[in-house]
C-alpha cells in the first residue's frame, strides 16, 4: 500500500514460517506432504533486502499439532529428519534468519523488529475443538490469570540476544504482556461476512480497529525515540 503524501510505502509478505516449504526429498516416506527447510530464508526475503524498516513475527504455525497433521517434517540441506522436535525447529529457523540479517542487510539503512508472540484466549477447547472467547466483554484485570512466557518468546529473545543488535539496529518488541489482558479484543464469532454460525471461533487474530494499533505505536516510539530519519 502506497501513501504518496508521506512518501511510504507499507508492505504485506505472509511467510509462516519465515523459512522455504518446499517438496520433499526423493524417496522420502509417503507421509511427507512437504518439507519445512529451516536452513533456508523464505525467497521473499529478496524483497526485503533495502527496506528502511522490517517488522518480522512468527509462532503460531510452530506447533506439532498443525505442522505434522499437514504432513510436514524437517529438512536441513538434503536430509529430511523426521525425529526433530518442532521447537528445536523454530530455533534452527531463527538462526537462519539471524545468518540473513546479518549478512544481507545494510544496518545503516534497515531498522529491524522481532514482534513476540500474540496470545491466544480459547476457552473450552482450541480453535478445532470449540473453543470460544465470545463471552468475554473486557479485559482481564487479575494479572495473577495470564499464561507464563511463551517458549516461542524465549528462542526469539535468545537468538537476538545473540546478535550485535546496536550494529544491526534489532529490537525484540515483546507485546505478549500487554497483549494478553485483551481476551475481549479477537473477532471471536464476528468473522468474514458470509461465515457460518458454526464456524470455528477465531479467539486468536484481532479486531481492527484494536490490540495491533497499540503494537503499531510502540514500533513508532521506537523509531522516534532512536532517531530514525529526524
Amino acid at each position: 500500500m502506497r501513501f504518496q503524501e508521506y512518501n511510504l510505502t507499507v508492505e504485506y509478505y505472509r511467510v509462516p514460517y519465515l523459512v522455504v516449504i518446499g517438496r520433499p526429498p526423493p524417496n522420502s516416506s509417503t507421509q511427507v506432504n512437504a518439507s519445512i527447510r529451516v536452513d533456508e530464508l523464505h525467497w521473499y526475503s529478496k524483497r526485503w533486502v533495502g527496506a528502511d524498516v522490517l517488522v518480522f513475527n512468527d509462532g503460531h504455525w510452530w506447533n506439532k499439532y498443525k505442522i505434522f497433521k499437514m504432513g510436514y517434517y524437517f529438512q536441513e540441506g538434503g536430509r529430511l529428519n523426521m525425529s526433530m522436535d518442532v521447537m528445536e525447529a523454530f530455533r534452527r529457523s531463527l538462526q537462519t534468519w539471524k545468518r540473513w540479517v546479518e549478512e544481507e542487510l545494510d544496518p545503516n539503512r534497515t531498522r529491524v523488529f522481532f514482534r513476540s508472540y500474540s496470545p491466544v484466549h480459547y476457552r473450552g477447547g482450541t480453535w478445532s475443538e470449540g473453543g470460544h472467547c465470545n463471552t468475554d466483554k473486557e479485559p482481564e484485570r487479575d494479572y495473577t490469570k495470564l499464561e507464563d512466557e511463551p517458549e516461542n518468546n524465549i528462542f526469539i529473545s535468545n537468538v537476538i540476544k545473540q546478535m550485535d543488535t546496536v550494529k544491526h539496529k534489532i529490537q525484540f518488541l515483546n507485546i505478549t504482556y500487554l497483549t494478553e489482558f485483551r481476551k475481549d479484543g479477537h473477532p471471536s464469532k464476528n468473522r468474514e461476512p458470509g461465515t457460518p454460525d458454526d464456524a470455528p471461533q477465531d479467539c486468536s487474530h484481532w479486531c481492527l480497529p484494536g490490540v495491533p494499533d497499540t503494537w503499531n505505536e510502540l514500533v513508532y516510539a521506537h523509531l522516534l525515540s532512536n532517531g530514525f530519519r529526524k
